[in-house]
Formats: C-alpha cells, sequence, structure tokens
C-alpha cells in the first residue's frame, strides 16, 4: 500500500507544481510580458531584476516539476496511465527546450539592450511554452482521474 501511496503524493505534487507554472506561464503571457512594452527607460536594469527574480521562482518549480514527472514516469503501473505519464514527460522535455533554446536566450538579449524585436519574439515565443504547460495541466488532472480510478483511495471517496 505505501507503493501506491508513494504514487499519489508523486502525482499530486506534479499536478499541484505544473498547475503553479501554469498559473505563472499565463500571467506572465497576458500581464507581464505586455507591460514590458511600456517601459520607457531603464528596461535593460529591469530586465536583468525580472531574469534574477523569475529564476528564483519558477527555477526550483521547474526542478521539482522534472524530478517529480521523471519519478511519475517510473513509477506509475503499466496500461493508460504508462502512456499519459509518457506524454507528460514528453510535454515537460517540450517545455523546457523552449525555454533554454527561445525564452532565455530573448532574455539574455534583452538583459543587454531593449529590441522591439526581440520583445516580440519574446512574447510571440512564449505562447509555445504557455500552451504546453497549460496541456500538461489538463494532462495531469487526466492522470489524476486514472490513478484514482485504479486506487481504493478512488473508489472510498470519490466513488469511482
Amino acid at each position: 500500500m505505501s507503493g501506491i501511496l508513494d504514487l499519489i503524493y508523486l502525482t499530486i505534487t506534479q499536478l499541484a507544481v505544473t498547475w503553479i507554472l501554469v498559473g505563472i506561464m499565463w500571467f506572465s503571457q497576458i500581464v507581464h510580458y505586455p507591460l514590458y512594452r511600456k517601459i520607457k527607460e531603464g528596461f535593460v536594469e529591469y530586465e536583468r531584476s525580472h531574469i534574477q527574480r523569475s529564476a528564483f521562482l519558477v527555477g526550483p518549480l521547474m526542478v521539482i516539476e522534472a524530478v517529480t514527472a521523471f519519478l511519475l514516469m517510473s513509477e506509475v503501473p503499466e496500461g493508460p496511465l504508462t502512456l499519459l505519464a509518457g506524454l507528460n514527460l514528453i510535454f515537460l522535455i517540450l517545455i523546457w527546450l523552449s525555454t533554454f533554446l527561445f525564452q532565455v536566450s530573448f532574455h539574455q538579449k534583452l538583459s543587454i539592450h531593449f529590441s522591439p524585436k526581440l520583445l516580440r519574439n519574446l512574447i510571440t515565443s512564449n505562447w509555445v511554452r504557455t500552451t504546453l504547460w497549460t496541456l500538461k495541466g489538463l494532462l495531469m488532472v487526466c492522470i489524476v482521474y486514472h490513478l484514482f480510478q485504479l486506487t481504493t483511495l478512488g473508489k472510498k471517496f470519490l466513488g469511482l
């Protein structure tokens, strides 16, 4: 029974961290990044501060999400959960690729000099990450549903 409880704790952690990151992405995409256009003076200093503060918040969350996604993949029982956990991991890999190939690059360049084109590229490319994280969050809801279908906890508390 501790194996299934470990799987439940791992899944709930993955779900929570993913949805925290989904919220951060949507806030950044809809509120924060568009407001970058309003900065007239001190953009480079602002951007450098943004990078440091964001890394302090988002970095540990992304690491926790990555570790729990890999553990989840290795712990799920055979069946539909294996496929869903694999898809979850694929979404995560695509998010990390987008982050380090595009967003980090654009942020680094913007921390040296402001460019409307770079800012536009940052905002546009971040839609990929926002969409992937949202899909990953919805996928985690599916994983939780399937996990609770398989467990006595789901049967006892949710009538599944």
